[in-house]
């Protein structure tokens, strides 16, 4: 697919989300960069199995490069990254140069899932919740909405499955425990989150089966090995990052 550094409608100047950056120009050799990580990319997005390729294939339109975060540039090895999709512009995908290919197999598989959702959406309602920022997400400091942690917790479900295949994939060593440590943590994450969707009112016929079926796949999840270690520290972080949450909101209970 493209990648667009080129259209000057391509995203604002000035997004909304929290450490998203901006647009970006590119050299050639961050160009180089952007297709090394390309097409080392395949493998390990394909260990989540075919249908993640396939969507791949047939979702994605274009990529737009944004800025490295943390005040990198362009000629410097990302320091992180950041990624994004926006709602009236389908099949787009906007990322910061990623750091590895997992990294940006974990983006594409993560920005993919906000796309179904956001067609899926557009064609039927799924909720009639408010925009209200009130509820407890485990990847984020702030109160989300319930259409972000629906999203949210769509996205993680997804990052869960593949972060496991693609543990499963590789041979003993750092990556793989890293993508132990990875999908444990996606896993508990989705695990506190997920109640509040499914024990909603306010969603539709359509939203109930999209939850219902979010739930089948996380109990599939919990039915995988995982390291015992691992799954520990997931545990804690998620315990952690709820304690946190409640201070900054003045000990109001998550919903």
């Amino acid at each position: 697919m493209p990648l667009d550094d080129l259209d000057p409608y391509r995203v604002p100047h000035h997004p909304d989300q929290p450490g998203f950056t901006g647009i970006t120009d590119l050299d050639d050799l961050a160009r180089k960069r952007w297709g090394a990580a390309w097409s080392g990319t395949a493998a390990a997005l394909g260990h989540g199995g075919p249908h993640r390729i396939g969507e791949a294939v047939t979702l994605l339109r274009c990529l737009v490069p944004l800025a490295p975060p943390g005040g990198g540039t362009t000629g410097e090895p990302p320091p992180g990254s950041c990624s994004g999709t926006r709602r009236e512009a389908f099949g787009a995908v906007l990322s910061s140069e990623p750091p590895d290919a997992a990294g940006f197999a974990e983006t594409l598989v993560h920005e993919t899932q906000h796309i179904k959702l956001a067609a899926l959406a557009a064609l039927t309602p799924l909720h009639h919740a408010g925009p209200a920022p009130r509820h407890f997400a485990p990847w984020r400091p702030d109160p989300r909405p319930f259409d972000g942690l629906w999203h949210g917790v769509y996205s993680h479900l997804a990052l869960a499955d593949w972060w496991l295949r693609h543990a499963r994939a590789l041979p003993p060593g750092p990556g793989r425990e890293r993508a132990w440590a990875e999908h444990a943590r996606r896993r508990e994450q989705v695990g506190a989150a997920l109640p509040v969707l499914v024990g909603s009112d306010a969603l539709t016929p359509a939203g109930r089966t999209v939850a219902e079926g979010m739930v089948t796949a996380y109990t599939r999840l919990t039915h995988a090995e995982v390291p015992a270690d691992h799954l520990a520290r997931a545990v804690a972080y998620v315990a952690t990052t709820r304690a946190l949450w409640l201070q900054r909101q003045g000990g109001t209970h998550p919903s």
